[in-house]
């Protein structure tokens, strides 16, 4: 049972965290791609309990099935504040997954810390989400991770992974369906340079929003639009927006995903308010602690002004850069 003062903070950080729901993906009318939905896809309820298909249409393990996708056992669930694993893998009955819990989640970094610098938000969503094979936060080492995303091309990816390169640093880069069609060259080189290609949904709606069918369906989209173009298999997913709710969370990691949200993020989406390079550096580098996930946009001059400097200075405190694959 939970003290009197866990639950106390708890409260308080359920308040702060309506603050900053990190806007993910890119916030610009760009974000996703016009004259498409979720309902123009065909979804199969019968087919093999492999997440993908090779057709090019969603395909959906049967409800009678659970997904044979690796990320979805237990074997690989995400980490309590504790260090417990405690993932309980889903199947694809999307009647069952309709009596969870559907209140809309926002999520933002905010909150206290705690005495290693890490977010109590965080903490806590890990303990209540976890078992849905979600991370919030990673284990508690001195191990930090970098993630982008991507809902559209501004013109400066390429100069994020120039950097990336020169530092031997990997990222998670998370990408809608307009990057995939507009941008198949920096995609095929995220994958060429050993990054980690993530899905962020084909159609960048609400998913808190949806049913479950539907967000399955539209997942499953961007997953099969991948692997026929590149031959390469996504398994981490990230909400549009950072909204979720419990149906999303099981939504997901029935179809063998795992969802990766982030334990920092700040305001560095909007292209023609672009944060100050110094102030926005050392807010990145003063955010690092054990097991950080952090969640960049990669339409952000600022951003790429710092990402060498930053990647350097954390690395200065003593921190190492994570794999991201190993998540």
């Amino acid at each position: 049972m939970k003290s009197k003062k866990t639950i106390a903070i708890f409260a308080a950080v359920m308040l702060m965290m309506t603050g900053l729901a990190g806007c993910s993906g890119g916030c610009s009318a760009n974000g996703s791609s016009p004259g498409t939905s979720s309902s123009s896809s065909s979804l199969s309820s019968s087919s093999s309990s492999h997440p993908s298909s090779s057709s090019g249409s969603a395909s959906v393990p049967s409800s009678s099935s659970e997904s044979s996708h690796p990320s979805s056992s237990s074997s690989s669930g995400s980490m309590s504040s504790s260090g417990s694993s405690s993932v309980t893998t889903m199947g694809t009955d999307f009647g069952e997954i309709g009596t969870l819990p559907s209140e809309s989640l926002g999520w933002g970094p905010g909150g206290p810390k705690d005495d290693k610098n890490r977010s109590q938000g965080a903490l806590l969503y890990q303990d209540k989400y976890g078992k849905y094979n979600a991370l919030f936060i990673a284990e508690d080492e001195k191990v930090v991770y970098l993630t982008f995303d991507e809902g559209y091309e501004y013109g400066i990816t390429d100069d994020f992974l120039d950097i990336l390169k020169e530092k031997k640093v990997k990222a998670t880069f998370f990408v809608t369906y307009n990057f995939v069609d507009t941008q198949p060259g920096l995609v095929q080189r995220m994958i060429d340079e050993g990054h980690v290609v993530g899905n962020h949904s084909w159609s960048h709606n609400d998913y808190s929003k949806m049913a479950p069918k539907e967000m399955a369906e539209d997942m499953m989209k961007l997953h099969d639009l991948v692997l026929q173009k590149f031959d390469y298999e996504m398994r981490y997913f990230r909400f549009p927006a950072g909204n979720f709710n419990e149906q999303a969370l099981a939504t997901v990691q029935a179809m063998g995903y795992k969802s990766l949200f982030w334990s920092f993020a700040y305001k560095d989406w909007l292209t023609d308010a672009q944060p100050d390079p110094a102030e926005s550096a050392d807010k990145i580098v003063a955010a690092a602690c054990p097991g950080n996930i952090y969640l960049l946009h990669a339409v952000s001059t600022t951003n790429c002004q710092i990402l060498g400097d930053v990647i350097d200075r954390i690395k200065a405190a003593g921190y190492v850069w994570g794999d991201p694959s190993a998540l």
